[in-house]
């Protein structure tokens, strides 16, 4: 009777033996080890770095892409605005040639532009002087 006794235990150690083999590992996350937990956190942030640095690349790419195309069009429009205002001034100064001669026109537009430009650079200095560039001088 001990025999079959022990040979009964021996098939009940090996089941219980195999059935903990057989079983997967990730059947229970707790079940898991430890140190793997840990590895697969680390592989995890790792992909989402690495997933994160993509994402913004890409980002980066098109936004410097559009950024280009707005500075080509900002650029094409401030070479076409000195343009316009240059053929307004000669256009002025044609016209004021006219009445009165190539020598008072010239004067009187280029000493408007100066005005011009005198006033808008007082307002320009007034409103610089008033900004508050440090919390602490008011």
């Amino acid at each position: 009777m001990n025999d079959k006794t022990t040979g009964i235990e021996a098939e009940q150690s090996c089941d219980g033996a195999e059935t903990a083999q057989t079983e997967p590992l990730t059947s229970n996350p707790d079940d898991r080890p430890l140190k793997l937990q840990v590895s697969d956190l680390v592989d995890d942030v790792r992909k989402l770095a690495e997933a994160e640095i993509e994402y913004y690349r890409v980002k980066l790419s098109v936004n410097m892409a559009a950024t280009k195309t707005v500075l080509v069009l900002f650029s094409v429009a401030i070479i076409l605005g000195i343009t316009t205002m240059v053929a307004l001034i000669l256009g002025i100064l044609l016209i004021l040639s006219h009445y009165w001669g190539p020598v008072a026109a010239t004067g009187l537009l280029t000493g408007g532009a100066l005005l011009l430009t005198t006033i808008l650079m007082t307002m320009a200095i007034k409103r610089a002087r008033k900004l508050p560039l440090d919390e602490n001088d008011q």
